[in-house]
């Protein structure tokens, strides 16, 4: 998936509970983690309906699995609920202050898990299999791309249908 489509999807699933921010950019890390590095090592590749992993160079894989998947994602949520614990810690910048830690991590690693699972089903076996279970399995599954017509419209209407949501209980509250 594109990487606004992950900001918007991340930061609209945590509204109010995380700020904008963060989740934006916890949703989109996955890749940025991935491919900004990868620039610097490999340059920029043409990427059409042709390109497979393997074009992007050694890094991209390499990285892409430890960001897509849920075993290190969940190791990084933990050492978050770890840090926010810890006395002095203060969650307001990144999430709503009356969450306690757990949920505050919770919440701000939401994104990340909604990334890897929409990556999931729109990724083919031959650019970028969501590496799920990483470094336990390589189990993967032969998706559909998410350039594909319909799926990118359907995913621009999850998004409409998460903010529309939110603007309107915002307008709901603000009348009454």
């Amino acid at each position: 998936m594109d990487v606004v489509s992950h900001w918007f999807m991340g930061s609209g699933a945590t509204h109010g509970r995380t700020k904008f921010w963060v989740a934006g950019a916890m949703g989109v890390l996955p890749d940025l983690l991935v491919f900004i590095p990868n620039s610097f090592i490999a340059g920029r590749p043409e990427i059409d309906d042709n390109t497979v992993t393997a074009d992007l160079g050694w890094y991209a894989w390499e990285a892409y699995q430890v960001t897509h998947s849920l075993v290190w994602m969940t190791i990084g949520f933990l050492f978050t609920w770890i840090f926010f614990e810890k006395r002095g810690v203060s969650r307001r910048l990144f999430t709503n202050d009356s969450l306690s830690a757990r949920d505050a991590a919770m919440w701000m690693w939401l994104p990340w898990l909604i990334h890897i699972f929409n990556d999931i089903p729109t990724h083919t076996a031959s650019f970028f299999p969501t590496p799920f279970l990483a470094p336990f399995s390589d189990i993967h599954f032969d998706g559909l791309r998410w350039s594909t017509p319909w799926v990118w419209f359907s995913n621009l209407a999850i998004i409409i249908v998460i903010w529309g949501s939110i603007f309107y209980k915002k307008k709901r509250t603000n009348s009454s």
